[in-house]
């Protein structure tokens, strides 16, 4: 099981994304310059034709869990799987790659969120007691405790699982493959590690040294940039509505995250409903 003892790295990251602006930060690959499922067109479709078929079992033996069960239970499996280097597109079924793929995304969301809902239950339980460095994690002002619960929840597994999807390509890209970058997010610091892409320049496509941590990096980037704003506003209106965050009406607030907005949205809502990616908000980790 990876190390999760990289807190300075990760502040460090998303840090450089806030300073690039609302536009670049964490957004799509350039649209214009890549296949329509926001992963750079290559010949890799060609060889992985000529690859023998894989098996979810070749990723990992805990992937044989029921999605049904997680959706009916809201509870995923304590299967982490730290990165998955072959292209799942060698799985031929349809229906079998894309289920081997949120199997290996949901535990690691629901264990991301069940830290954000332990911080969120310390500040409601005293929010006299919050620390300065939370404040700083989520980059609020310090004694600002209503924003600071604006910030600090969860990312529905929905909207996550949508974006994981259709940024990668079904986890097909080489940002997805080398980097552990299932969202596109990138980088205009040469010192942060990065991909460089094949056809843009002056950035470079980030690097994380697990999938876990790609994803809490997402996380947070959406829970503290100027870009997300209405975002988390629409998020705190459902908390204050007695109603869970749900992923489905949240990607009406991710203009920022992408050059062609109007038809990422639609994008984004279109693969939560056709995979029925809504009956997994609320996912938490099985004890």
């Amino acid at each position: 099981m990876e190390s999760h003892d990289d807190g300075s790295r990760v502040k460090r990251t998303y840090t450089v994304i806030g300073i690039t602006g609302a536009v670049v930060v964490a957004i799509a690959l350039y649209f214009s310059l890549i296949g329509g499922n926001g992963v750079e067109t290559t010949n890799a479709s060609i060889e992985t034709a000529s690859l023998p078929p894989l098996a979810a079992k070749e990723i990992h033996s805990g992937l044989d869990y029921s999605l049904a069960e997680v959706a009916d239970q809201k509870l995923a499996p304590r299967v982490f799987v730290k990165s998955v280097r072959v292209d799942l597109g060698r799985i031929r079924d349809v229906d079998e790659k894309k289920a081997t793929f949120f199997k290996i995304l949901l535990p690691i969301i629901a264990r991301e969120n069940d830290r954000i809902r332990a911080e969120r239950e310390e500040i409601i339980k005293d929010p006299e007691a919050i620390s300065a460095s939370l404040y700083e994690k989520y980059d609020v002002e310090v004694g600002d405790v209503d924003t600071l619960l604006k910030h600090v929840d969860i990312v529905p597994a929905s909207l996550i699982l949508a974006q994981a999807a259709l940024e990668s390509g079904w986890g097909s890209s080489r940002f997805a493959r080398r980097g552990n970058n299932y969202f596109g997010m990138r980088t205009y610091d040469p010192d942060v590690p990065g991909i460089e892409p094949t056809h843009a320049e002056g950035f470079k496509v980030m690097t994380f040294k697990n999938l876990s941590h790609g994803v809490r990096v997402y996380i947070a980037n959406l829970n503290t940039h100027g870009a997300y704003k209405k975002l988390r506003e629409a998020r705190a209106k459902m908390r204050a509505d007695g109603e869970a965050p749900a992923g489905r009406p949240l990607t009406h607030y991710l203009t920022s995250y992408s050059e062609i907005p109007g038809k990422y949205e639609k994008r984004l809502r279109a693969m939560i409903d056709q995979n029925g990616l809504s009956r997994y908000d609320g996912v938490r980790l099985a004890s």
